[in-house]
Parts: structure tokens; C-alpha cells; sequence
């Protein structure tokens, strides 16, 4: 999915979450938005995002 991407593209949107910028393409938003959001959380490469409403890397979306 087109998240975080290094460069904005035509369609794209450009996001701040806890101050990690975000740019996001527009099919990944449609799904950002039905799944009821995103997470940032910490790990050990890094933010990384996680759609809300899912887990263990299946979703109900």
C-alpha cells in the first residue's frame, strides 16, 4: 500500500502524524478511511503505521 512514501505524487496526500511526515496515494486513503484510521507506533526499524480496527495482520476492511 502507498504509505510513506519518498516523494509526493499527482493524487497524493501529504499528512503529519506524531510529527512523522506521511504522504499517502489515494487508493491507500480510501482504505485508511474505511478502516477507521491509523496507528503510529515504534518498532525496531522505525514508525511504522497500522490500520485501527485490525490485528495479527488480518483486517476486517
Amino acid at each position: 500500500m502507498g504509505l510513506a512514501l519518498d516523494e509526493p505524487r499527482d493524487g497524493d496526500a501529504t499528512y503529519e502524524i506524531n510529527e512523522v511526515p506521511l504522504v499517502v496515494d489515494p487508493f491507500a486513503l480510501k482504505v485508511i478511511n474505511e478502516s477507521g484510521g491509523i496507528t503510529i507506533k515504534s518498532g525496531m526499524f522505525g514508525p511504522t503505521a497500522e490500520l485501527e480496527n485490525c490485528s495479527g495482520g488480518s483486517c476486517s476492511c
